[in-house]
């Protein structure tokens, strides 16, 4: 089989290693993002992002199809996840928090070509699409002119004189026409064009339509491999057990009854852990279970109050690492005529995806190294193959992942099984974590502390603003644990992301962070500090309307000014959809909340019902979603549904405990989730616009706890500041 590969992106034009394009399987050619056109017409998109329910395999195939003219229901279309990575247009867009489109000069050029140098990519900040609005477009559109000129050549005639229809090209007169497959050799000798013409928006007929998931039929049949689901030739199984305490050390083992238990092939120590081998997963938990094992244990194990002991002391002693100070806020405070004050509280938080940690590492006799992992980067897991060493080449499959959420970002799910490998050259070996190992050894969302304080004029518009959000810095956790590097805390824009350069209009403004080092492994989870963030906001802004005598949305819509055109009209077209008539009472209860993250804004409306034993019904969220340009509706509502209970059920529910250096959680008994039984109605409505496209895997999550909290004080006048709601004695 012959094939024609196309690749294109953000790199595509700089002088760097590792952007140029190389051989593929079966005599395809890979490239950056790119397309393969086979002899046999089977064309395969390849998209480098794992598909792990957000639905960016079929989002960004609609991109190349717009362009190439396919119909992605037809049965010769393939999507897949590359099996090498390479250096993704979106990792300016990921790292940078930045459009490609808002870059230039050395900025851009010298940006490109470190992260190109870095070989990184990686899945994640909803940052697919956004970050391939054009590259995916671009490979479809160079694809498309090559091939009309090689058809043109076969056909004798002239490449505009041409008919495209789905993966051939016709004469006009119908007379002959030739298949993509037949004319691939041909159009791979072509120089690709530089004159790049792309599909204007009032000729799409791919994009934005509701096109069905590429992946659904192999999800529904079975057919769709995920990270469990690998399975090779004498392969065997494996599990570990980790320090339960941070920073604990293996002092002795004792493994005799676990090596003596059937199945058990080996038993490896490997730092503060412990790898067992057997015939099956079972029988590697079991007798992982059975090890007894001696620690040494820190000097002072970390507690879940030493966080806040140690917020309020870098508090009071001034240290902040970052501020956005607009205006004087301390003044204008001190001249309010109403002055507002809240302490918020939010819990860590554990990233329980449904399919537990594991990967599956194929370590051959002459060192070559195959690795299958559900992970967000591959470009990390080849890393992790890196550090253990003695590999002559390296291989990475990525598979189907049973939810993300930015934990199967990490390289620590891969290490075991690759050293596990080592020691078993010649046999792949899949380890899974147990769900306990997963709930307390995974990388947590930060707990958070707000201070916020509140002006207010005699008219009850704000004249102040004051916030003091005290956490831990994601990226100094994940730079240290995944590269080795250290970060300098006053570059982490996740700490205040999302309340810094807030949308509502307050002349006055402090914004501050008092960032706190912590032994507990901190990670990104979703929508990352906007989760803590807009719950600090929304809820203060509620408070805000409450003491003016405001009505929620009025007071919203009153503080955004002419620059936040697109939130008023979130926020208009949801009082709308909603049928907002104001608060209830009684214990009948509706909250609002309204947040941008990710380039995207999301309000939602929450209906709930709380009986005299604070037991609360939730039934009904509306939210509203400006994304800008809409890939597909069905993936777009799909996404903002799940962000929503994803969010409501950490604000009902979530929080990770830990006493003596040790996480109390072990699994869904003590890690609630939210039930179907229990879960609301969702209902989207999607704004349309022609701005560029903005994330959707994420930003349905972070207004969803404060629309809850707001609906309870609605219903019962009682202000929720701690998550999640049963710190106050509420239950589901």
């Amino acid at each position: 089989m012959t094939g024609l590969g196309i690749g294109t992106g953000y790199l595509a034009t700089v002088d760097v290693d590792g952007t140029q394009s190389g051989p593929g399987e079966n005599d395809s050619v890979n490239l950056t993002a790119w397309i393969n056109i086979a002899t046999d017409n089977v064309i395969t998109i390849f998209v480098p992002f794992v598909e792990m329910g957000q639905g960016t395999h079929t989002g960004l195939a609609q991109l190349v199809a717009e362009e190439l003219g396919l119909d992605l229901s037809a049965g010769n279309i393939r999507v897949t996840h590359p099996q090498e990575e390479f250096a993704a247009h979106t990792n300016l867009t990921m790292f940078l928090n930045q459009r490609p489109e808002e870059m230039s000069g050395p900025l851009s050029w010298y940006g490109k070509r470190f992260l190109a140098s870095m070989k990184l990519s990686a899945t994640g900040a909803s940052s697919a699409v956004v970050g391939n609005w054009h590259a995916m477009r671009h490979a479809g559109a160079i694809a498309r002119q090559m091939l009309q000129a090689a058809a043109a050549r076969h056909l004798d005639g002239k490449p505009d004189d041409l008919i495209l229809d789905h993966a051939l090209f016709k004469r006009a007169d119908g007379a002959n026409s030739v298949s993509f497959g037949t004319i691939a050799k041909a159009a791979a000798k072509i120089d690709p064009p530089t004159d790049i013409a792309l599909k204007p928006a009032a000729e799409f007929s791919v994009i934005g339509k509701p096109i069905p998931r590429m992946d659904a039929a192999a999800k529904i049949t079975g057919r769709g491999q995920y990270g469990v689901d690998v399975r090779l030739p004498g392969m065997a199984f494996a599990t570990v057990r980790q320090a339960p305490v941070f920073g604990a050390t293996i002092k002795k083992v004792e493994d005799k009854v676990a090596r003596s238990m059937r199945g058990v092939i080996d038993v490896i120590i490997d730092g503060d852990s412990m790898i067992v081998v057997a015939d099956n997963t079972w029988r590697a938990f079991q007798a992982a279970e059975a090890l007894e094992i001696e620690y040494t244990l820190p000097e002072k194990p970390v507690a879940g109050e030493d966080f806040a002991a140690a917020f309020k002391a870098r508090h009071e002693a001034g240290a902040f690492t970052q501020s956005e100070q607009p205006g004087d806020a301390a003044n204008a405070l001190s001249a309010a005529a109403k002055k507002i004050e809240a302490e918020y509280h939010t819990p860590y938080l554990a990233h329980a995806t449904m399919e537990p940690m594991n990967s599956t590492v194929w370590w051959k006799p002459d060192d070559t190294v195959e690795v299958w992992a559900p992970t967000q980067s591959a470009a990390m897991a080849r890393q992790v193959i890196e550090s253990v060493g003695g590999a002559s080449s390296i291989k990475v499959h990525v598979t189907f992942a049973g939810g993300g959420f930015g934990r199967r970002a990490e390289k620590n799910f891969v290490i075991h099984a690759a050293k596990a490998a080592k020691a078993h050259k010649g046999r792949p070996i899949q380890l899974t974590w147990s769900r306990t190992e997963d709930m307390q050894h995974d990388v947590y969302r930060p707990a958070a502390i707000a201070k916020l304080k509140a002006g207010l004029d005699e008219n009850g518009q704000l004249t102040a603003f004051d916030a003091v959000i005290g956490t831990h810095s994601v990226m100094a956790s994940f730079l240290l644990r995944n590269m080795d590097l250290s970060s300098n805390l006053t570059a982490d824009n996740t700490t205040l992301e999302g309340i810094a350069h807030m949308p509502y209009q307050v002349r006055n403004r402090r914004i501050a962070a008092v960032e706190v080092e912590t032994s507990v492994p901190i990670g990104f989870w979703r929508s990352v500090g906007h989760s803590n963030n807009a719950f600090f906001v929304e809820s203060m802004i509620d408070e805000c309307a409450v003491a003016a005598g405001k009505d929620a949305f009025d007071f919203r819509l009153a503080h955004l000014g002419p620059q936040q055109r697109r939130h008023k009209k979130v926020l208009e077209t949801l009082r709308d959809m909603a049928d907002w008539t104001g608060r209830g009472g009684n214990g009948r209860g509706r909250g609002v909340a309204l947040h941008e993250s990710f380039r995207s804004i999301v309000g939602a409306v929450i209906d709930i019902d709380v009986d005299s034993q604070k037991q609360v019904t939730l039934n009904k969220v509306v939210a509203v979603i400006d994304c800008g340009t809409i890939i597909n509706p069905r993936l777009v509502e799909a996404q903002v549904q799940s962000g929503i209970i994803f969010g409501l059920t950490a604000a009902c529910f979530g929080r990770i405990d830990i006493a003596d250096g040790m996480v109390a959680q072990e699994n869904f008994d003590s890690y609630e989730m939210l039930t179907l039984a229990r879960a609301p109605s969702v209902e989207v409505h999607l704004m349309t616009n022609a701005e560029l496209p903005g994330g959707v895997g994420e930003p349905g999550t972070p207004p969803a706890a404060p629309a809850l909290a707001n609906a309870i004080f609605s219903a019962t006048g009682e202000r929720i500041r701690r998550l999640p709601i049963s710190e106050a004695g509420y239950a589901l």
